[in-house]
């Protein structure tokens, strides 16, 4: 008679003497008699326990040898499949009668449907093959194997992390993010207990669940199917170049203007109104200023640079943004948290939400320089825990020497004019200072004294500053250079976040304390120095979606395309080369690439 794996490995015990039984069957099913080992024998319990543990890691090395060496997720999830079979006694994990040949169809379908190529599918039957245990359901652990491998590239995509964005793990990680073992074995619970079996369930169960990656998936069919039956659309040159259209005004490419905003459904013309368009009329107006609204642009009813970069698109385009942002999407966290804010760089956009994502606030941000990597804003997740009311600026010794010293040196007045003093620290309870001197200048320049701005209408933070503290010293702040808000290019800091509204942000962050937009205005003039703890927890996310789901008044979201000021699309569709349906050029064609 053949002895399954589990008695072989009490046997094996009863042998070297650890469990005696007074009679023995096939099925272990007698009672326990004292041993004549000298040491101390173990009980059923702990023989048991012994076998489970092995067959656990039986059954780990096992799911390992049947993965591609290339998924980086192989010790997650056979990690996690391996846990839920022992909780199960390593009994069948999905409904018997599952049909491997059909199921590897439906695989391939739900990657598909989820932006990833079908041949990255685990073909279950050819799974079988490679299996030799004998622990679990042969055919069942390879149903597990194939659904749980495709869940999980969808879950955490085809590359780490830290290759689309390396520093997005490096300090603080709020949110919650479901990457670890046990998080994926409780989803793979549920999605086995869904009847009947539907694989479109399953693997949303499985599958991100975070609003950014939900609303760029709904985006996702229709691109794809506007590329295959898209006729494109015309052209509109640079009004930088050809000059801008303004309402009422003749324009020559109104009838391209009206094309692209009755493609996105803000203007509704037949088609041979559209073309006839010659100038800026008042439905064309209408309808801009609506597209101009809904992207975070001045609804002005001009056609300028601005409405340009995000009007001027076409489906290829728009299919290609939407699939490089989908995978980016699988890097958030699943929840991120009570209260949050995001903000979005190619959008220039701060957005703020509450309680199960509901938006509240949005306002312009002013973020690092594209010219400058060193000056870049780092994409990365941290905590809010501080206002500073009147902050000093601790100018950065870079800044010092490059920016701030070449002026005091050539103007004696530079440094007293701006409210600059030169301190030896900056802690802000220091109160001595050093005079003016050529002695202390070098001194600056070397490092070992530094510059300081006092609080004040020219201090470069403005009236105050939120600190998430960072390895990057990024922070946000108010700005006495509010011009630098109207421009739709707004990479223009040396990395830190200027907002436009700072006294609402201070409001929104504050108000679970009580403070109202009238008290945080009051403590921004005040003029004196204060500091204010952040009470309950505010996550920040810096992230960069060159197509963003962007939300606007109503509940209503918008697929708002962003300028990839950074030129990263490019970048990181050579990264997922082996998951995208395009071979991508040299350099981003994109209008909103450009610099």
């Amino acid at each position: 008679m053949r002895v399954p794996t589990r008695q072989k490995l009490l046997l094996s015990l009863i042998s070297i003497g650890l469990l005696d039984f007074a009679l023995f069957d096939p099925l272990l099913t007698a009672r326990p008699v004292p041993s004549t080992h000298t040491g101390s024998p173990v009980s059923y319990a702990e023989a048991e326990e012994v076998v489970s543990a092995t067959n656990l890691a039986v059954i780990h090395d096992v799911i390992l040898q049947l993965l591609p060496e290339d998924r980086h997720y192989r010790e997650q999830l056979a990690g996690a499949l391996a846990s839920v079979y022992e909780g199960r006694g390593f009994r069948s994990l999905w409904p018997e009668g599952t049909l491997l040949d059909s199921l590897h169809r439906e695989i391939c379908t739900s990657l598909n449907s989820h932006a990833l190529p079908e041949p990255m599918a685990l073909d279950p039957a050819s799974l079988l093959a490679g299996i030799e245990t004998e622990i679990v359901d042969k055919s069942d652990l390879a149903v597990s194997v194939a659904i749980l491998d495709a869940a999980l590239m969808i879950r955490l995509g085809y590359v780490p992390i830290k290759s689309i964005w390396d520093q997005w793990n490096a300090g603080d990680t709020p949110g919650d993010d479901a990457r670890d073992v046990e998080s994926i074995a409780k989803d793979l619970i549920v999605a086995a207990s869904l009847t009947p079996f539907d694989i479109a369930k399953v693997m949303a169960e499985l599958g991100p669940k975070n609003w950014i990656y939900r609303e760029l998936r709904k985006a996702y069919p229709e691109a794809k199917k506007s590329i295959l039956t898209y006729n494109s659309l015309p052209a509109i040159p640079d009004p930088a170049t050809i000059g801008i259209g303004k309402p009422g005004a003749a324009y020559p490419y109104a009838s391209a203007i009206g094309a692209h905003l009755a493609d996105r459904g803000y203007l509704q013309l037949p088609e041979e109104q559209v073309t006839a368009l010659s100038r800026i009329t008042p439905q064309l107006e209408v309808a801009l200023r609506l597209f101009q609204e809904d992207h975070g642009l001045d609804p002005d009813g001009i056609f300028g640079p601005a409405s340009w970069l995000y009007l001027n698109t076409n489906a290829a385009s728009r299919f290609r943004s939407i699939v490089i942002n989908l995978h980016r999407a699988r890097l958030l966290p699943e929840d991120f948290g009570d209260r949050y804010l995001l903000v979005n760089l190619p959008t220039a956009e701060l957005y703020g939400f509450e309680d199960n994502d509901f938006h509240t606030t949005t306002m312009r941000v002013v973020h690092g320089k594209a010219e400058k990597e060193a000056q870049r804003t780092p994409i990365f997740r941290d905590v809010m825990k501080e206002l500073v009311f009147n902050p000093y600026w601790n100018v950065p010794p870079s800044i010092a020497k490059n920016e701030i010293l070449p002026k005091a040196q050539e103007d004696q007045n530079f440094l007293s004019r701006y409210h600059y003093e030169i301190v030896s620290d900056f802690n802000p309870y220091n109160t001595s200072t050093f005079g003016l001197s050529l002695q202390n200048l070098e001194l600056v320049s070397e490092g070992r004294l530094f510059f300081r701005q006092l609080p004040g209408p020219t201090n470069a933070l403005g009236r105050v500053k939120f600190l998430f503290p960072n390895t990057h010293n990024i922070y946000m702040h108010d700005t006495p250079a509010k011009n630098f808000f109207a421009r739709s290019k707004r990479d223009s800091s040396h990395g830190c976040i200027r907002v436009e509204s700072p006294d609402v942000l201070g409001a929104w962050v504050l108000r679970p304390q009580g403070w109202s937009r009238e008290e945080v205005k009051e403590a921004m003039f005040a003029g004196s120095r204060k500091s204010q703890m952040v009470e309950d927890a505010i996550n920040v996310f810096i992230v960069y979606f060159t197509t963003f789901p962007r939300p606007v008044s109503g509940g209503k979201i918008v697929m708002a395309p962003g300028r990839d000021v950074y030129e990263l699309d490019p970048k990181d569709a050579k990264t997922l080369t082996d998951v995208i349906p395009w071979i991508e050029p040299d350099s981003s064609t994109d209008p909103l690439g450009g610099q």
